[in-house]
């Protein structure tokens, strides 16, 4: 064989591989999740997460403590909406939340809102220049195979965050919750 074809038929081999290697790795690899943060309040607050992308696969494990700053001058209530997409009808991230945090709205398939009270009874006030407990420390995204996880139409997990001034209100979170959605314009389902 001459060194000419010998060149042609390298080269040809060569990018047959790296077109394998590509559509294996389209099939089987990772997909990069990312944390999306959407704020909305009537006052200004900062949602503190310690990363912004992540590369995550199915059954890994990422350190993540979403927690919300009042960096305005007003004491004020706050949710955060979790959006989870579901796989097979379970949610696709599984994390423990902190017990400051309690669940208010899970009415949405594919997010729950959280709020930051101290029981069913009492929201917890947040003053200026004070941060709230991280919602949770860690998050997994549950065992699938790459194939179903392939099939996920969009594999993000993001947070919403909503905060409201105390003047006027109930203390009781889900009375504060209907409040915040009505202000926001939220539609029932969150």
């Amino acid at each position: 064989m001459s060194k000419k074809k010998f060149v042609v038929v390298f080269a040809i081999i060569l990018l047959l591989s790296l077109f394998s290697i590509e559509s294996f790795t389209k099939f089987f690899g990772t997909k990069t999740v990312t944390l999306h943060v959407t704020k909305k309040s009537y006052f200004v607050f900062d949602l503190v997460i310690a990363l912004d992308n992540v590369a995550l696969g199915p059954g890994e494990t990422t350190l993540v403590e979403p927690k919300v700053v009042n960096d305005s001058t007003e004491n004020m209530y706050v949710f955060v909406k979790v959006s989870n997409p579901k796989y097979d009808g379970e949610r696709l991230y599984l994390y423990d939340v902190n017990d400051s945090w309690i669940l208010v709205d899970d009415t949405s398939d594919e997010a729950e809102v959280y709020a930051y009270a101290s029981s069913d009874s009492e929201m917890t006030v947040i003053t200026p220049g004070e941060e709230t407990i991280p919602l949770a420390s860690e998050f997994t995204m549950r065992e699938i195979s790459y194939p179903e996880y392939s099939r996920v139409e969009d594999p993000s997990l993001s947070f919403q965050v909503f905060a409201l001034g105390i003047d006027d209100m109930p203390i009781e979170p889900t009375e504060v919750w209907n409040i915040t959605k009505e202000h926001f314009l939220l539609d029932a389902n969150i």
